[in-house]
């Protein structure tokens, strides 16, 4: 007979953890940008710069995600139009100026 008490037991062993991913630090454009996207994009920053706007003030004007405006600058996903409107109004340009080259 073993003498073992329930002191003496080893506890089941832990569950591995899980690793963190390491951060992505440099995403690329979409490879299917569109040049309006691309328009787009680099007239919302120039926009945004004009209006003495950091990316995360914008965030706080119109309710999208600083991260998603960082995005939409780098051409990096298509924008609804909704939130074409929104970003256009904050900046104060007319939506159609946005898609000047």
């Amino acid at each position: 007979m073993s003498d073992k008490s329930p002191s003496s037991e080893t506890s089941p062993a832990e569950p591995p953890k899980r690793k963190r991913a390491l951060p992505v630090l440099a995403k690329k454009r979409a490879p299917d940008s569109q040049p309006e996207r691309e328009i787009f994009a680099r007239n919302l920053r120039r926009a945004r710069i004009d209006a003495s706007l950091s990316q995360r003030e914008l965030a706080a004007v119109t309710g999208i995600a600083q991260a998603h405006i960082s995005e939409l600058e780098n051409a990096m996903h298509n924008v609804c139009i909704d939130t074409m409107v929104k970003l256009a109004q904050a900046v104060k340009k007319p939506l159609f100026q946005m898609f000047q080259p």
